[in-house]
Formats: structure tokens, C-alpha cells, sequence
């Protein structure tokens, strides 16, 4: 696993074009009001759960649904690479050769292909963001910076926050806070909401979930709340993992330190990426894992409330 060091450097080529997967329109889950959703490419953490597997790789991937294929053979006609074959009646991709090219999405009449992850320039991203403004006015809403993780593109994303606060938008910005503090100290000055993951606050179960040192999130949010952000806390219960009634306090002790927590979201468990896994040619290891039951997320959630803070489940 790269170091945030390596990461950051890995991105440092992408200031001025950055690599997002879609751009999400009339959303009212990542903020206040009608926003768009921007989906930046990369992430340092490896959750075992994630829902948005195609997001952690800092290069473009195919996804590959071979429920949908027919076995026409049009990929492997077009592919430059010979990356795509055919075996015992099933296709296959040799992704260790694959360019990532997309020929094989566009000349596909099934839509068995879909590349992940599309360059864009600050103008063309901002041209399209501020499309919607007279939505964000009106509801209250704005822009969110998702992914993956954007503060990896901090660069780029700077860019782009700086066109639309010309545009007097609403800024926020969804973070799992494992990134160097000074990539952070870049853009606050421009984000007036910061939605921030915290899985648990144990370094070793952290570790074994996540890949990451959490010591580095928990700083991380102790600074940014020292400079009186307002923040939206976001925890996940992952069932057996860390939905133990101690790790949530736990992390509930944490919280209670910063000063600028407006809310606390729930983010139970759910199965919906475990498809993506397959379509990347990888394996989900939580295939078995069932989703919480409605009645002890909320128990949860009024635990959490009895801490004196609004809490909202889904976010």
C-alpha cells in the first residue's frame, strides 16, 4: 500500500486536469439542499466494506459485467492490446495488459464495459457545477466533494472551489481524513462544510480494517475543528466489526472534543457495491455479512442522542 506521501506525489501531475468517476445531480444526502456530487478518483484507505470499490485506484479501471455478455467477440476484434479472450464458454480481461483504453466500452452493444474515471479540466468541471445554481440558491444546497477521497486532488480541487465561491456556491467536502494535514490547510479557507468519517477510534482494529493509522484522521480532525469548521460526523456500523456499544461511546468520547460538530450521521452497513467487486475482477471479502437490523441502529442512534447531539440515519 502506498504511503500519504506517496499518494500525494502520485496526484501532483493531475493539478490542472483531475480524475473524477460522475457527477451526481439533485442530490439531498451530501449536505443542506439540492446539491451536485463530485466523485473524485482515489483513496488511501482500503475499507473492507466499501461500497465504491472502483474509486480507491488512482488510475482508470474497467469494470467488467459478465452477466450482460453474449459472447459476441467484438471486444476482442477491437481490443489494441489483446487484453480480452474467451474460454469455456466466458470472457475474460487480462487486466495485468490492459490499457484502459475504453475501446471495448465503446464498441460493446451490450454495455458489458464501463471505464472508471474521466479527466477533466477546472473550467469544464466548474462550467457544468454551476449549471445548477439557480437549484443551490433556491434550496440552500451547493457542491459536494466526494470520492474515493478528493482531498488526494487538492490541487485541482482547490481550483475548482475557488470558481465557485467566485459564484458565491456552497462547498462541502466528504473526507475520511487520512491525508497530510497540509493538503487540508490548502483548501478549508474555501469549504464551508466538511462531512468526516470516523470508523473507530481503536489504531489497531483501525489498521485491520481500513489499512490505515487512524492517529492521523483523529489529528487531523482535532485541527480542523480548532479552526471552528462546522462538521457533520459520520460513523459507520459495520456489524461485528465495529458496532460494539463500547466502540461507539469510544468514538462518541472523541467527538465530544471538537467544538464545531452541527451533526452525527449513521452510516449502517449495506451490500450495494458487492457487485463491483467482481465487475473489477477482485473479491469481497464481507460476501457474508448481513446488514444491521433496523431496531439496533436505532438503539444507536438514541445512545448517540443521549451525547445531546442530532443524529440522522442514511445521512
Amino acid at each position: 500500500m502506498q504511503s500519504l506521501q506517496e499518494q500525494n506525489i502520485a496526484y501532483k501531475n493531475h493539478a490542472d486536469k483531475g480524475l473524477i468517476s460522475r457527477i451526481q445531480k439533485y442530490s439531498t444526502k451530501d449536505g443542506p439542499g439540492i446539491r451536485t456530487t463530485v466523485f473524485f478518483k482515489g483513496c488511501p484507505l482500503h475499507c473492507l466494506w466499501c461500497s465504491n470499490p472502483e474509486l480507491i485506484s488512482l488510475e482508470q479501471e474497467i469494470l467488467f459485467d459478465s452477466k450482460k455478455c453474449v459472447l459476441c467477440g467484438s471486444c476482442i476484434k477491437a481490443c489494441p492490446q489483446n487484453a480480452i479472450l474467451q474460454k469455456d464458454g466466458k470472457t475474460y480481461i487480462k487486466r495485468d495488459i490492459c490499457s484502459k483504453c475504453g475501446i471495448c466500452e465503446k464498441i460493446c452493444p451490450k454495455g458489458v464495459y464501463e471505464l472508471i474515471g474521466t479527466y477533466i479540466t477546472q473550467e469544464d468541471l466548474l462550467k457544468e457545477l454551476i449549471k445548477d445554481e439557480v437549484f443551490y440558491n433556491v434550496s440552500g444546497g451547493g457542491v459536494t466533494f466526494s470520492g474515493g477521497e478528493p482531498v488526494l486532488q487538492y490541487k485541482f480541487l482547490k481550483k475548482v472551489a475557488e470558481g465557485l465561491k467566485e459564484h458565491k456556491i456552497h462547498v462541502a467536502l466528504e473526507t475520511a481524513g487520512y491525508v497530510p494535514w497540509g493538503c487540508f490547510e490548502e483548501i478549508l479557507s474555501l469549504i464551508d462544510l466538511v462531512l468526516y468519517d470516523i470508523k473507530t477510534t481503536d489504531k489497531v482494529k483501525h489498521e485491520k480494517l481500513t489499512g490505515g493509522n487512524v492517529d492521523i484522521i483523529l489529528k487531523n480532525a482535532l485541527k480542523m475543528s480548532e479552526l471552528n469548521i462546522p462538521m457533520i460526523i459520520r460513523l459507520v456500523l459495520i456489524p461485528g466489526y465495529n458496532d460494539s456499544r463500547e466502540d461507539v461511546i469510544e468514538r462518541l468520547n472523541f467527538i465530544r472534543k471538537l467544538n464545531s460538530v452541527k451533526r452525527v450521521d449513521i452510516l449502517p452497513y449495506h451490500r450495494l457495491g458487492a457487485a463491483k467487486y467482481n465487475m473489477l475482477g477482485q473479491k469481497y471479502l464481507l460476501k457474508d455479512l448481513k446488514e444491521p437490523e433496523e431496531q439496533f441502529v436505532d438503539e444507536i442512534k438514541s445512545m448517540i442522542e443521549s451525547f445531546g447531539y442530532k443524529v440522522s440515519i442514511g445521512g
